[in-house]
């Protein structure tokens, strides 16, 4: 198998899922092969800070308090084509400083989990100042014009719905693997579950309901939510992740207090992994690493107000692939769970069934391997050229 020397991957730090995917990516990479040099890159943080921090604060504002808002603007540019005035304005973001750090660094294949540098990277090429090969990951099960461009090599995406929709935009069918969505090693390995219960104090004959508010504990309700259950007649336990809003974190333990119900609340952990695998069902976003990692671990999912644009469209395919179910209300949220516990949980149980119909547990180690692939059919290409291959405009 060919072997790379060094790597590049261009991430973004809006949410975690596009970092936890380079760095997913990484781990494979470097196991197997331990030499490979290696950068991951936070792309906007790099060519624009203070740029990049405005960003991010009006992206993490709008999905929280404006999310048709959102919603407008994600629809809105998934019409801008690859060749508009538009989006080649937006591959001009950082062209220089990239250009320059291409020179220097050399990698051997380019990697972006990031919509913005693979659109750069795939105009430098077009202007023939790097010969690099350039793969993309998308991170969601949704389909964005944004993630499309001319001079990318290869795509890696999480589903067959999401390889139908880049053919039908014009991407050849060869230039994309349906590989899953890359999540870390911890949510692959096998789980001692009785131990973790143990560990965590967890009633063996309660189900266990799983909240998690996102890395930045934005899940709408939350605490509105937390509170109903808290004093459900319906018995279950419940584990409540914060993420790094502390100030959530303070309020669901002082309501946990009364509850009458067993409750275990935890702010930014990496040990969601644990928390998965003991639960028998997830209140989340509609994220694409959240529910990658809920179906690596076989969970069903209650997916609550997704935001309108990537998260709608990821929640779409998990309730037609019937391993989720949507709810619009707090009322839906716990009718949903009302109706999912009855039965001694039998529903969950067809619900974790079905979600081996569509998980991939071998993203990161795919890539990984088809990412040296690639570098080995361009050194090809190179020893004997053709023609270029162009696109087609997207429909």
């Amino acid at each position: 198998m060919p072997k790379l020397r060094r790597m590049l991957i261009l991430s973004a730090s809006y949410g975690e899922g596009h970092q936890q995917a380079a760095l997913a990516v990484r781990d494979a990479l470097m196991e197997e092969n331990p030499d490979l040099e290696m950068q991951i890159i936070d792309y906007l943080d790099m060519v624009h800070p203070m740029l990049n921090s405005v960003a991010r604060y009006c992206y993490m504002k709008s999905v929280r308090f404006a999310p048709s808002l959102y919603g407008l603007f994600y629809k809105g540019t998934s019409r801008i084509a690859p060749s508009s005035l538009i989006q080649r304005r937006l591959n001009h973001l950082g062209y220089e400083d990239l250009a320059d750090y291409l020179k220097a660094y050399k990698p051997d294949v380019i990697l972006s989990t990031f919509p913005t540098p693979a659109g750069v990277v795939s105009l430098l090429k077009e202007r023939g100042l790097i010969n690099i090969p350039a793969a993309t990951v998308i991170t969601d099960h949704a389909i964005h014009s944004q993630w499309i461009h001319h001079y990318t090599d290869h795509y890696f995406v999480g589903s067959e719905h999401v390889k139908h929709g880049l053919m039908i935009r014009g991407v050849d069918e060869h230039r994309i693997s349906v590989t899953g969505i890359p999540i870390r090693p911890a949510f692959l390995a096998a789980k001692n579950r009785a131990g973790i219960r143990v560990k965590l104090g967890l009633e063996d004959d309660y189900p266990t309901i799983l909240v998690m508010g996102g890395a930045y504990g934005v899940l709408g309700d939350i605490v509105q939510i937390c509170e109903e259950l808290f004093q459900s007649d319906r018995r279950a336990q419940l584990i409540v992740v914060c993420g790094r809003n502390e100030k959530l974190r303070q309020t669901i333990e002082q309501l946990s207090r009364d509850a009458k119900n067993p409750v275990w609340v935890f702010g930014f952990t990496r040990e969601v992994h644990e928390l998965m695998a003991v639960s028998d069902l997830i209140v989340t976003k509609a994220g694409g690493l959240t529910v990658s990692e809920a179906l690596a671990m076989e969970l069903p999912m209650l997916l609550y107000r997704p935001i309108p644009g990537q998260e709608t469209q990821n929640a779409a395919f998990l309730v037609k692939s019937r391993v989720a179910v949507l709810a619009r209300t707090r009322r839906q949220v716990i009718g949903h769970i009302d109706r999912l516990l009855r039965d001694d949980g039998s529903r969950l149980r067809r619900m974790r069934v079905n979600t081996n119909t569509i998980r991939k547990v071998t993203a990161a180690r795919d890539i990984a391997r088809k990412l040296a692939e690639i570098e080995s059919d361009a050194a090809a290409r190179e020893q004997f050229p053709t023609e270029k291959h162009f696109y087609a405009e997207q429909s």
